[in-house]
């Protein structure tokens, strides 16, 4: 779980089917409401269909990170100095979306939905999604979750045949990294953790020694 990371770059080699079973029991392991387990998983590798469907996923993205990068900055302030971790970040995203059409893997967990649409239905099939890409580290694999299916939901049920009742609860890439996982960096334990009330500080939230450290994410809320 530390080491864990959002993978964004692959190499250029398929997934065993052998790693797309293994990771793919860790994600149907996972906990859903009254058990019901509604998650599917469409796998998406080097047919047809599959180089259709990256070419869309693809095509959003490119098209929501060009509208992000413009509006959160990412080449302005700090952005600007190469060697900052925001440039680093819009560099990562860049080669993301230019290469997403090519990734070796492109999976859409799927929620087959029993009743209307509700706001605690996420509960039932993202814990899945945690699984399958802790499963992939485990196995020397990588990936990373998106949600630029939605730009394109019509498109995806049109060409891969899926049922109304479905919902499509994101993309998730899976390759043989290029670069290393891990560690993770985070907000320290106690920005992030409250005791009794909200903002409330925790005593039991140390980190454990050498714990690396990210300034990422909203400002803590003040404690009056």
């Amino acid at each position: 779980m530390c080491t864990t990371r959002a993978i964004r770059r692959y190499r250029d080699e398929p997934v065993p089917a052998s790693v797309l079973r293994d990771v793919l029991f860790a994600a149907t392991r996972a906990p859903s409401g009254s058990n019901r387990q509604p998650f599917r998983f469409l796998v998406l590798t080097d047919g047809p269909k599959a180089a259709a469907a990256k070419h869309l996923v693809g095509a959003a993205a490119r098209r929501a990170w060009d509208v992000k990068r413009s509006a959160d900055g990412y080449d302005r302030g700090s952005g600007a100095d190469d060697t900052s971790p925001k440039a680093a970040m819009a560099r990562t995203m860049e080669a993301y979306v230019e290469h997403l059409d090519a990734v070796p893997v492109l999976i859409l967990p799927c929620l087959v939905r029993h009743r209307a649409a509700n706001p605690t239905e996420g509960a039932s099939i993202y814990p899945a999604c945690q699984n399958l890409l802790l499963a992939a580290r485990a196995l020397g694999y990588g990936g990373v979750m998106t949600s630029w299916n939605l730009l394109v939901d019509a498109e995806l049920r049109s060409l891969l045949s899926i049922p109304d009742e479905v919902f499509v609860a994101a993309a998730i890439t899976i390759g043989r990294p290029q670069g290393h996982q891990g560690p993770v960096r985070r907000r320290p334990l106690g920005e992030l953790v409250y005791f009794d009330e909200w903002g409330g500080p925790a005593p039991f939230a140390v980190d454990p020694p050498g714990t690396r450290f990210t300034s990422a994410g909203p400002p803590p809320p003040s404690r009056a």
